[in-house]
C-alpha cells in the first residue's frame, strides 16, 4: 500500500489540486490527512469537500478545533484569530460536522496519524527538533507516527537510544527502530520554500518519501485579500513563511 500524506492544508484549494495531481500521477492507493483543512486560507468549503472525497483517514488539526469550538482561537495570534472567525462563518453546516466529528488520533495500517503531538494531542504541542521527539516516542507505540502542525518537515528516528533527526527527502523505515515524520504543510509552508509539501508512505518498500509541487500562490494570495482576510496571510505564500 502507498499512501499520500497530507497535513495543514489550511484552506487553500490551488495548493491541494496540485498535490492531489502529483499524487494521483504517482498512482497512490489512499491518503493520510494529518489536520487542518482550514484555517488561514480562503476556500475551507473547497478544501473540506475535496478531503471528504478523497480520504477517509483524516485527524483533527487545531484549526479544525477551532472551527467548530468558538473561543479556541484566543490562542491563535491575531491574524489566526481573524481567519478562523471568518472561516467559521463559511463553512457549510455539513463541513462543520465533518470537522466536529475528526479523531484526535488514528491508528491506520500500523501507522499513528496525529496533527500535533502523540502523547497528548488535545494540548498542540508542536515538536521542532530532537529533544520534543524525545519527549513523545513514549507517547504512542506504533513503529511510525505522522505528525504536523510546524509547517516545517522533520524526521527523528529512535532505537532505543536518544532521539536523531535524519536529513534527506526519503527515508528508509528500518525494523527495530521508531520514527517520528513531518511532511511538511501542503497549503502554508513555512520552512523558506513555497512550493506544497506531502509524502509517499510506501509500506510495501518500507520508506516514505517527501515531495514538493509548484502551484499557482499568487492565485491564493489574491483571494485572501478579495476575501478580506489580512495580507499577511497572503503574502507569506510567497515566499515559504
Amino acid at each position: 500500500m502507498r499512501y499520500a500524506v497530507v497535513s495543514d492544508l489550511h484552506s487553500n484549494i490551488e495548493a491541494l489540486t496540485a498535490v492531489l495531481r502529483t499524487a494521483d500521477d504517482l498512482m497512490i492507493d489512499g491518503m493520510f490527512c494529518l489536520g487542518d483543512l482550514v484555517g488561514y486560507g480562503p476556500d475551507p468549503n473547497e478544501v473540506v469537500d475535496l478531503i471528504r472525497t478523497r480520504s477517509g483517514n483524516v485527524v483533527r488539526g487545531n484549526h479544525d478545533h477551532a472551527a467548530v469550538e468558538p473561543g479556541h482561537e484566543a490562542y491563535f495570534n491575531p491574524w489566526g484569530q481573524a481567519a478562523i472567525r471568518w472561516t467559521r462563518k463559511q463553512l457549510t453546516r455539513e463541513n462543520l460536522a465533518f470537522l466536529s466529528d475528526l479523531p484526535l488520533s488514528l491508528t491506520v495500517s500500523g501507522v499513528r496519524l496525529v496533527h500535533a503531538c502523540p502523547s497528548e494531542p488535545e494540548t498542540w504541542r508542536y515538536i521542532m527538533d530532537a529533544d520534543d521527539a524525545e519527549d513523545e516516542f513514549d507517547g504512542f507505540g506504533e513503529a511510525v507516527c505522522l505528525f504536523g502542525h510546524s509547517h516545517v518537515p522533520l524526521c527523528a528516528v529512535s532505537a532505543g537510544t536518544d532521539a536523531v533527526l535524519l536529513a534527506g527527502d526519503e527515508v528508509l523505515i528500518e525494523s527495530g527502530k521508531r520514527y517520528l515524520i513531518n511532511v511538511g504543510s501542503v497549503g502554508q509552508p513555512r520552512d523558506g520554500d513555497p512550493r506544497a509539501a506531502f509524502g509517499v508512505l510506501d509500506l510495501d518498500r518500507g520508506t516514505i518519501r517527501r515531495h514538493r509541487v509548484e502551484y499557482d500562490a499568487a492565485a491564493t494570495r489574491d483571494k485572501i485579500l478579495a476575501a478580506g482576510l489580512p495580507r499577511f496571510l497572503g503574502d507569506r505564500l510567497l515566499r515559504g513563511q
